[in-house]
């Protein structure tokens, strides 16, 4: 049977115009950054209606900005921008409705550009995603030409589907541009604090944007530790710029010996004279182990939590304080608490707590609820994860924990054989024997003599490589007793000064021993609390 005349025709130009609306809305577009994909639909959309030229100008503020262009590339050199309900495009974007212009020479078109170029006529559609105008895309001839009613309707169908390629094209890039920069901005790693578990959670908004959340924790001398969790209000690469300077400044104003009152007004300080200056609310605490004190600031931030050994949780009402930011003469105050051996203590952003249509108090009462449940750090999050983050949170969620073991009467530890582990080994032991009742003088003598023996182990035990040394510590009433053994060979002491860590050990210590075990050496130590040496 024969073809009638002109089907092939038509249902060749059908074919080509079905084939340009899926290259329109080909996936792999939405991978490309957001410039690339809008020059790529304008080949596309010229492909599909056979015109001189095409633009797209999407929403910034209250304008349209120029983004791509081809054929009137003017616009986007120039950096074109339309007041929303002015002119041909801005007029498109406030009705959200196609526009056509016949003749460009009697319309009111506030783009000069336009009639420079030669353009008579002119058609434009809203690009809309998910009732949310993103911009306009319009089509221009340099002949008078009436564009249909079917050519409007198709011009506004892969508008329709340029502007979800865009949107999805965004999302993808804040995701991206979250996944690898918003991880970076918070600490690489938590430290291994002796005698202490850290845990803690990031978990950003839905869509992957970038957020102001943080948290950070990392150790201060004498053995305290510094934990700290904050809110830079708003999202994005300004917001998250914004915070990693905050965290910088507090470390550096912490680690500078500032009290934790000071630190706190040294980074408002910080913020309002170098920058940058953005509204960001703060719980900033010092743990000090071995005097069993909680020392908190607060600016503008929810309460930390406190879980008592028995597993009693309670918010931490520290002097109030604004938030950073909000005046540049802000003074802070800061409370302290006791904080026993056991003890686990909270700090989070207002993501974790908040719901839609309910007061603030019922999303505390349920975090204070779900605390006292759980065991230890690492528990304790993976809980409030599980509980109380929804899969896609609307805000942002920052939050870490600290638990402060409790030291039993006996004390076994592993280090590696370096001098780093020399810090953390005075902190323990510190910690043990006040908790045995010693003094300040008994304190000190002890550690200095353990110094010098795992001090031994590292320098003299060892030929290059890795290697450790372990402590062992055990009480007897009011006798202490220590041992300090590793896995080597002491060489003899190089050096004029050198040799005098075994006399020492020997004038702080009631009793001292040294013996070859066979596979290494193991200091044996004694002093009796309470009586004089």
């Amino acid at each position: 049977m024969a073809t009638p005349a002109g089907a092939g025709v038509g249902g060749s130009r059908e074919a080509k115009t079905l084939a340009s609306l899926q290259r329109i809305t080909d996936a792999a577009l939405s991978y490309l950054p957001e410039q690339e994909l809008l020059e790529a639909l304008l080949d596309r959309v010229a492909e599909l209606l056979e015109v001189d030229n095409v633009a797209i100008l999407l929403v910034d503020g209250d304008t349209l900005l120029a983004r791509a262009a081809k054929g009137i590339e003017e616009e986007v050199e120039q950096g074109v921008r339309i007041p929303i309900g002015r002119g041909f495009a801005g007029r498109i974007a406030a009705e959200r409705r196609p526009v056509f212009i016949p003749d460009v020479d009697h319309a009111d078109i506030l783009n000069p550009i336009l009639r420079e170029r030669g353009i008579r006529s002119l058609l434009g559609v809203p690009l809309v995603a998910e009732g949310t105008v993103l911009g306009v895309l319009h089509v221009g001839s340099l002949t008078l030409r009436t564009f249909t009613d079917d050519e409007r309707d198709l011009l506004q169908t892969a508008a329709d589907r340029a502007a979800l390629a865009i949107e999805r094209a965004r999302l993808y890039e804040q995701w991206l541009v979250a996944e690898v920069l918003q991880p970076r901005l918070l600490p690489p790693e938590l430290p291994e604090l002796a005698g202490m578990e850290v845990a803690a959670r990031y978990l950003p908004a839905a869509g992957g944007r970038l957020g102001g959340d943080w948290y950070d924790v990392f150790p201060l001398g004498g053995g305290r530790v510094a934990v700290a969790v904050g809110d830079v209000v708003g999202h994005g690469l300004e917001s998250a710029a914004g915070m990693a300077q905050l965290r910088t400044a507090l470390r550096a104003y912490a680690a500078d010996g500032r009290a934790p009152a000071d630190a706190v007004e040294r980074v408002n300080y910080f913020m309002w004279h170098v920058g940058p200056l953005m509204m960001t609310t703060v719980a900033y605490l010092v743990i000090d182990p071995a005097r069993e004190i909680l020392t908190v600031v607060n600016a503008g931030h929810p309460p930390p939590l406190a879980i008592d050994p028995a597993g009693v949780a309670r918010f931490v009402e520290a002097p109030p304080g604004v938030a950073l930011g909000a005046t540049s003469s802000a003074t802070y105050t800061a409370g302290e608490e006791p904080f026993p051996a056991g003890s686990t203590i909270l700090l989070y952003t207002d993501g974790l707590v908040e719901r839609r249509g309910e007061p603030l108090d019922v999303g505390l009462e349920e975090l204070r609820r779900l605390a006292g449940s759980a065991r230890g750090a690492a528990e304790l999050c993976a809980t409030l994860a599980d509980r109380l983050v929804a899969d896609a949170p609307r805000d942002d969620v920052a939050f870490i924990a600290v638990r402060v073991g409790a030291l039993g009467e006996h004390l076994r530890r592993s280090w590696p054989a370096n001098t780093e582990s020399l810090a953390e080994v005075r902190q323990l032991l510190r910690r043990w024997l006040r908790a045995r009742g010693a003094d300040d003088d008994e304190i000190f003598d002890i550690t200095v003599a353990c110094q010098e023996a795992c001090t031994n182990a590292i320098e003299h035990a060892y030929a290059p490589g890795p290697a450790g040394f372990e402590l062992d510590a055990s009480s007897d009433g009011a006798l202490v007793r220590l041992a300090v053994r590793d896995h080597g060979r002491w060489r003899p002491a190089r050096g004029e000064h050198r040799g005098r860590g075994v006399p020492l050990m020997r004038e702080l210590m009631d009793e001292v021993e040294i013996h070859d075990t066979g596979d290494g050496t193991e200091v044996r130590m004694q002093r009796a609390l309470g009586a004089a040496t």
